[in-house]
């Protein structure tokens, strides 16, 4: 089973700015060159707030929490592994909808509280939490992924020249 995951927020939001964002399988490659991508995803996590949980997108019904950082806005609010995140402010949490996703949290800042319909145990329940800052390790970690996938596919071109 292939299985994509991405940092929640702003993973969308950078999907519509650098493609392959942090490891997505199934997406276009990034065509930004290296150093541009760096500068765009530095910038763009600096200034957008942040959730702290990690999902899986093979899950048909949701996006499938499968990790909740410690001390991250979504644990604070009771986020747990094995929720799905079932909408976000009304807008349905699903790979198709994308668009709508990206629309939701286009303007997302650290301080603004967001509100999410959460599955757990076949119930659900609404969840809002406030946005935070990202954390360096998280930035550094999301970049360093993303960096990864610039090589790997400057390497193939570079073979394939």
């Amino acid at each position: 089973m292939r299985s994509a995951v991405r940092y929640l927020i702003p993973a969308l939001v950078l999907a519509a700015l650098v493609p392959a964002v942090a490891g997505e399988s199934g997406k276009k490659k990034c065509t930004m060159n290296t150093q541009d991508c760096l500068d765009a995803m530095s910038v763009q996590m600096k200034s957008s707030g942040w959730v702290g949980v990690e999902y899986d997108t093979d899950n048909p019904g949701g996006l499938k929490v499968i990790n909740v950082m410690p001390g991250s806005p979504a644990a604070k609010a009771g986020i747990q592994t094995g929720d799905i995140l079932w909408e976000l402010e009304g807008v349905r949490m699903t790979t198709d909808n994308g668009p709508a996703i990206q629309k939701a949290r286009k303007s997302w800042v650290p301080g603004q509280k967001v509100t999410y319909t959460i599955q757990r145990n076949a119930q659900n329940r609404q969840v809002t939490l406030t946005l935070a800052s990202w954390p360096a390790d998280v930035v550094a970690k999301s970049i360093g992924q993303h960096m990864l996938e610039h090589v790997s596919t400057e390497m193939a071109t570079t073979r394939t020249n």
